[in-house]
């Protein structure tokens, strides 16, 4: 597509493609896609667009829009990840360049998380004037549509449009026009606290670099912590750190963020302290960080400061410095001669639990090394049953049956089921393995499929011996299918003078 337009500073790529079907005159949707992408099944995607390697083919190499600086620069990307790990950054910056489907809002946490997606287009009027002198057209801003963010960082508040982000032409992109109308405001939040568009801003910029671990941001809040008089030996005094975070942010504007607090054991807050097995909001992180370092902080500073984080080094089995060795000692003979007797689970349950947990703490890797060795079950052997007599008077029961049936032509399949049915033992097929004179008279004398698809073509032959029957017909009198025969019944058709 020549003359594809470039994307303006802090351009949202959404905007950028809406803006060619301006400028070409493309009214249909399905058209606008085929020019752009050659693909018209496409969604227009307004914070993680794929296909990002369609639209950089569109520029010459010489202006460097590669795909990965169009997802630095006009997509909310660089909100996620820096905190997510590092293969899932890579993977997902891959899945933006193709197609695939939702799967980087499910990778980088969005349709799972707390905090609420915008349902409608924003737009700063006051930069809408700016754009239409600076540049003589309007376009979609990346700030305007972050969540969470509600002023413009170089003017007052943010309007919402009538237009919703998901709408019911989900493969159109709409264009910014002067004559678009807005919804009146609803956030009740305090004017002008840009905190949040503060922090925005500060990862829009950032520029495409690794992402730290999990392990890395554990690591820097809990010396966050620590460093603001937080924690009691190793462990975070919660009530502390909900009173600071709650001194620097209302909860009516947390609860407006989609992030409130509470005493709950799984609360966010209480979890980002802990060690991180999951990425967090760029919203929580800015509440942490903004709670706790003040006001003059950057995000460029606080992921160069993670990347500096290293877990201490550990040597097992790790000995307390300050526990005398013939402690340990007297501990570990106490405890193997407990295991050696009942057992781990019964020592622990035996009122010895105390002694299990310290050494858990102290001596892990040779606790570890002796409940291998002397492990026991505990599963006790069910003797309620004499599976002997059982099976005896389940035998008796099979051949009764036999016998009543020995006359009968006209009966069901005589599988070791139907003979467990009319003994009324049916639920005894799960224990035939304890019953083995009963399991070998339903092997032997069980009736398989090829034998009882005989015995129905011997009984119409019986009931129509006056007729010489054609093959279609014996077959659907017998109600037999060619498709289900098995190969003995077949031999015995031929045996009969029927070809099959």
């Amino acid at each position: 597509m020549l003359n594809f337009p470039v994307p303006y500073p802090d351009e949202l790529l959404y905007s950028t493609v809406a803006r060619a079907g301006v400028h070409f005159g493309i009214t249909s949707p399905k058209i606008l896609l085929d020019e752009v992408f050659g693909d018209r099944n496409i969604v227009a995607t307004v914070d993680l667009p794929t296909h990002l390697q369609a639209i950089s083919e569109q520029y010459p190499k010489s202006l460097g829009l590669t795909a990965e600086t169009l997802t630095y620069k006009h997509t909310l990307f660089p909100l996620y990840a820096p905190f997510v790990p590092e293969a899932r950054r890579l993977k997902c910056l891959d899945q933006m360049t193709r197609r695939t489907k939702g799967a980087v809002h499910l990778a980088l946490g969005v349709t799972a998380s707390l905090v609420r997606q915008k349902q409608h287009f924003r737009i700063c009027p006051e930069c809408m004037d700016e754009q239409i002198a600076r540049h003589g057209e309007h376009f979609w801003v990346r700030q305007w549509h972050a969540p969470g963010c509600a002023y413009c960082l170089a003017h007052e508040g943010l309007s919402s449009v009538r237009f919703e982000i998901r709408n019911s032409h989900r493969h159109s992109f709409i264009a910014l026009a002067p004559t678009i109308a807005c919804l009146p405001p609803r956030s009740n939040s305090p004017p002008y606290d840009k905190r949040i568009e503060n922090g925005v801003n500060s990862l829009l910029a950032l520029p495409p670099a690794p992402s730290p671990s999990l392990e890395q941001w554990s690591l820097f809040y809990k010396h966050l912590a620590y460093d603001a008089i937080l924690t009691r030996k190793s462990k975070v005094i919660f009530d502390n750190l909900k009173e600071k975070v709650l001194a620097s942010w209302s909860p009516q504007k947390l609860h407006e963020l989609g992030i409130p607090i509470s005493d709950s054991q799984t609360n966010w807050l209480r979890l980002s302290m802990r060690k991180h097995r999951k990425a967090f909001s760029y919203l929580q992180h800015i509440v942490i960080l903004e709670a706790l370092l003040g006001p003059n902080w950057s995000f460029e500073e606080v992921i160069s400061q993670v990347r500096k984080q290293h877990a201490p080094k550990t040597t097992a089995p790790f000995f307390a410095p300050t526990t005398p060795s013939h402690v340990f000692q007297t501990k570990r003979r106490e405890w193997l001669k407990l295991v050696k007797t009942m057992g781990t689970r019964m020592a622990r349950l035996s009122g010895w639990g105390y002694l299990y947990t310290w050494l858990y703490r102290n001596d892990r890797s040779w606790l570890k090394e002796i409940n291998q060795k002397h492990k026991k079950t505990t599963r006790s052997e069910n003797r309620r049953v004499n599976w002997y007599e059982r099976d005896k008077l389940l035998l008796e029961k099979l051949e009764a049956i036999q016998l009543a049936h020995i006359g009968i032509q006209d009966s069901p399949r005589r599988s070791a089921t139907w003979y467990l049915t009319q003994a009324g033992c049916r639920n005894l097929s799960r224990k035939i393995e304890k019953l083995p004179l009963s399991a070998a008279f339903l092997e032997n004398e069980s009736e398989d499929i090829a034998s009882y698809q005989i015995r129905r073509i011997e009984i119409t032959l019986q009931a129509q011996s006056a007729v010489k029957l054609p093959y279609w017909k014996l077959l659907r009198l017998s109600g037999l299918s060619p498709q289900k025969m098995k190969r003995r019944t077949r031999q015995f058709l031929r045996d009969q003078g029927w070809p099959s």
